[in-house]
């Protein structure tokens, strides 16, 4: 093999040998803003097997609970 052949089979592979940086994780979603009212009307929220009296319904809903029954939580006697 000539030199002038060497030399360009050799730029030819060092051009593909590139250092690959890793991209960054995409940043999630941030949770939607909620702007909830100071109106005290007491609901019993759930999420899971939590339940939890909060001071409305927009307040419950922003921490991810499901309203379940309007007034504060009644515990089983």
């Amino acid at each position: 093999m000539s030199l002038p052949a060497s030399i360009l089979l050799s730029a030819f592979l060092l051009a593909g040998c590139r250092e690959t940086m890793p991209r960054p994780e995409r940043p999630s979603k941030p949770p939607p803003a909620h702007a909830c009212t100071r109106e005290y009307a007491p609901v019993c929220a759930a999420k899971g097997w939590k339940r939890k009296t909060f001071p409305n319904a927009c307040t419950a809903r922003a921490d991810g609970y499901l309203v379940i029954a309007d007034g504060p939580c009644v515990k089983d006697r």
